[in-house]
C-alpha cells in the first residue's frame, strides 16, 4: 500500500488533525499535567519529540496550547498522524500524545528525470537519509526547491506527476519534464524552415527549455533577416504536458545597393558602389561585391556559408584587386597594385564561441609613375617593390549582443592570432596578435552605453618591404574621431602596436534617427616598450545615425586636443 504525499498534503492532514485535537481536548476536565509522555515512536526518541511541546508539567491543560504541540509535532515532518489524549495520574492528568511514524526510507526511485538531471543530482538535492525515518517536511521542502531549480534552469514545464511512498518505505518520484511536440513557423516568405530551426538549440521531442528558445531568438535577430520575431507556446491536448513552439516572424530586407563618393585626405576623391546579399535566396549564405574608384580602385567579392553542407563547420572566401595612386614623402608618384584572396574555415565552441582558421594570400607591386620622369634613377613602369604576403590567422569570437544593429546588452569579443612566413611561400615575415571587445548596456530609458578597447601588438621579423601594408591605422570615422588617418601616417616609423578605447552614449530619437555622444583615446607606437597610457590622443563629440534602405548612415563632428574639428561621413555602425 502507498501513501500519497503530494505537496501540500501537509496542510490538509494538519487541518484534520486541529480538529480531532480539539474534539479530544473539549471532552476531558481543566486539570494540572503531573506527566507527558509520547507513545506509538519506535524510531524518533521521545526527547526530540518533546523539544516541540510547550506544555509542561504543572501547567493546567489548555486547548490552544495543546493543539499547538499537536502541530509542532506534526510539523517536525517524521510523524503522519498525531492524537493526544489523557489519563488519570497522581491526583492530575498524564498528557499522552500519540504518533504514527512515516515508514522507514529504504529506497528512493525517480523517473522522467533524465532528460533534465540525473539520479545523482536529485538525490543530491533531496537530501534524503536512507534507513531513517522518512521526513515529509524536509521532503517537501527540497522538492520545492527542486521544482525552483527546473524553472530557474529554463525547464518551466516541469512538474511532479507523482510522489508516494510505499510501507515498505520506497519513495517514488514521478517527474513531467515537458516536451516539444513540434516547432511551427509563420510569415517566412522567403527565407527557408531549415535556415530559422537551426538557429534554434532546440527540437521536436526535446524537453522545452525557455533558456534554449531565447537563445535561438537572439541567434535570429542577430541574422537581421527579420523585422519583428514573436515567439508563443502553444499546448497540445488538454491533459498533457506538450506544447508546439510557433514562431510568427516578419521577413525584412536583406539585400542592399550602396553607393556613394567623398574625399578624404589620405585616399583623395573616392567612389564606390557595394551590392550585397545576407540571406542569398533565402538560403542564409552572404555574398558581397564592391567596386570603389577614384585614387583607389579596387574590385571585391566575398562569400559566406555558415553551415557548410548542413554542418556546424562555416565557410568564407574573398578576392580582390585594388589599384591605388600614391605619392612618397619626396613628392614622386607610384602606383601599388595588391591581388589577393583569403579563405576561411570555421567551428563553433562551447560557451558561444566560434574558432576559425583563414588563410590569406596578397601579391603586392609598386612601380613609378610616368610624371617622374626628370628624376634621377626614377624609370616611368620600373618595379622597385614586390612583396607576397602568404599567413596563417587563428581566431577566436563571441557574439552575446542581444540585437545585431543596435545592440542594449551583451558583448563581442574577437581574439585573433595571425602569422606570416616564408615556410608558407612569402616573403613578409610578421606574427600580428588582436584583440578588440566590445560591451553593451542599457542607458536611460532606451539610451544605449556602447564600449569598445581594441588591442593590436605587431612582430615585424623581417625587413623585406611591405610591412607598411600590416600597419595599424588609426585616425577617421573608424577609430580616433577628431583626427585624420594622416595624422598618424609617419615616415620614419611604422605602426606595429595599437591600443584604442571608444565610449559612446547612444540616443534613439525615432525608428530612422538615433543621436550619439562619444569619446575616443588611442595611439601607435614601433616599438612595445613604448606604449604607455600617457601618450594617448583623445578626441570627443556627437554625431547623428541614419536608417536608410541602404543602410545605417553615419556622421559625426569630432573636435581633437587641439580643439580642431572635423567632420567623418560613413556607412554602417562604429563598433
Amino acid at each position: 500500500m502507498r501513501k500519497k504525499l503530494f505537496l501540500g498534503a501537509i496542510i490538509v492532514l494538519a487541518a484534520l488533525l486541529f480538529f480531532t485535537g480539539i474534539t479530544a481536548a473539549q471532552n476531558i476536565p481543566i486539570d494540572e499535567v503531573t506527566k507527558i509522555t509520547v507513545d506509538g515512536n519506535q524510531y524518533v526518541s521521545d526527547f526530540e519529540i518533546l523539544t516541540a511541546v510547550t506544555t509542561e508539567v504543572g501547567d493546567q491543560t489548555d486547548q490552544e496550547s495543546l493543539r499547538a504541540d499537536m502541530q509542532s509535532i506534526f510539523e517536525l515532518g517524521y510523524f503522519s498522524d498525531v492524537n493526544i489524549v489523557f489519563e488519570n495520574y497522581q491526583g492530575g492528568l498524564n498528557v499522552i500524545f500519540e504518533v504514527v511514524e512515516n515508514p522507514v526510507l529504504e529506497e528512493i526511485e525517480i523517473s522522467g528525470n533524465e532528460p533534465i538531471y540525473s539520479r545523482d543530482k536529485i538525490i543530491e538535492i533531496l537530501d534524503l537519509e536512507l534507513g531513517a525515518v522518512l521526513n515529509v517536511k524536509k521532503m517537501n521542502k527540497n522538492l520545492k526547491s527542486l521544482q525552483e531549480k527546473m524553472q530557474n534552469d529554463g525547464y518551466i514545464l516541469a512538474r511532479f506527476k507523482d510522489v508516494n511512498i510505499s510501507e515498505e518505505g520506497v519513495l517514488t518520484i514521478d517527474i513531467s519534464p515537458g516536451y516539444l511536440a513540434d516547432v511551427k513557423i509563420k510569415g517566412n516568405t522567403k527565407t527557408d524552415d531549415k535556415v530559422i530551426l537551426r538557429e534554434i538549440p532546440i527540437t521536436a521531442g526535446d524537453v522545452v527549455n525557455i533558456n534554449k528558445i531565447q537563445k535561438g531568438f537572439q541567434n535570429l535577430s542577430r541574422l537581421g533577416y527579420f523585422v519583428n520575431l514573436n515567439p508563443t507556446l502553444e499546448r497540445v491536448g488538454t491533459e498533457g504536458n506538450t506544447v508546439n513552439l510557433v514562431i510568427n516572424l516578419e521577413e525584412g530586407k536583406t539585400g542592399n545597393l550602396k553607393f556613394g563618393g567623398g574625399y578624404s585626405s589620405s585616399d583623395g576623391l573616392i567612389g564606390f558602389v557595394d551590392v550585397s546579399e545576407k540571406n542569398l535566396f533565402g538560403n542564409g549564405q552572404n555574398i558581397g561585391v564592391k567596386w570603389q574608384f577614384g585614387d583607389t580602385t579596387t574590385y571585391s567579392l566575398n562569400f559566406y556559408e555558415p553551415y557548410l553542407w548542413d554542418s556546424d563547420f562555416s565557410f568564407g572566401f574573398s578576392i580582390y584587386d585594388r589599384e591605388t595612386d600614391r605619392t612618397t614623402f619626396e613628392d614622386l608618384d607610384y602606383i601599388k597594385k595588391s591581388k589577393g584572396g583569403s579563405i576561411s574555415l570555421g567551428h563553433p565552441l562551447p560557451n558561444d564561441w566560434r574558432t576559425s582558421l583563414r588563410y590569406r594570400i596578397e601579391d603586392t607591386e609598386e612601380t613609378w609613375d610616368e610624371t617622374n620622369l626628370n628624376y634621377n634613377d626614377v624609370v616611368e613602369g620600373n618595379t622597385f617593390s614586390d612583396n607576397k604576403l602568404r599567413s596563417i590567422t587563428l581566431s577566436f569570437n563571441r557574439d552575446t549582443s542581444n540585437n545585431r544593429f543596435h545592440p542594449t546588452s551583451g558583448s563581442i569579443n574577437n581574439v585573433s592570432f595571425e602569422n606570416a612566413g616564408d615556410f608558407l611561400g612569402g616573403n613578409m615575415d610578421f606574427t600580428k596578435i588582436q584583440w578588440d571587445t566590445r560591451r553593451y548596456f542599457p542607458g536611460f530609458s532606451d539610451h544605449a552605453w556602447a564600449l569598445r578597447m581594441k588591442v593590436g601588438l605587431s612582430d615585424p621579423r623581417t625587413d623585406s618591404g611591405g610591412l607598411e601594408n600590416e600597419e595599424y591605422d588609426l585616425g577617421g570615422s573608424d577609430t580616433l574621431r577628431g583626427y585624420d588617418r594622416s595624422d598618424f601616417d609617419f615616415e620614419d616609423r611604422y605602426n606595429n602596436d595599437l591600443l584604442l578605447f571608444n565610449v559612446e552614449y547612444r540616443i534613439p530619437f525615432n525608428d530612422s534617427f538615433t543621436g550619439v555622444l562619444f569619446t575616443d583615446a588611442g595611439n601607435v607606437w614601433e616599438e612595445r616598450d613604448s606604449i604607455s597610457l600617457n601618450d594617448l590622443y583623445y578626441g570627443y563629440g556627437l554625431g547623428v545615425r541614419m536608417n536608410t534602405p541602404v543602410g545605417q548612415l553615419r556622421l559625426d563632428y569630432g573636435w581633437n586636443e587641439d580643439s580642431d574639428g572635423q567632420l567623418h561621413f560613413s556607412i554602417g555602425n562604429t563598433f
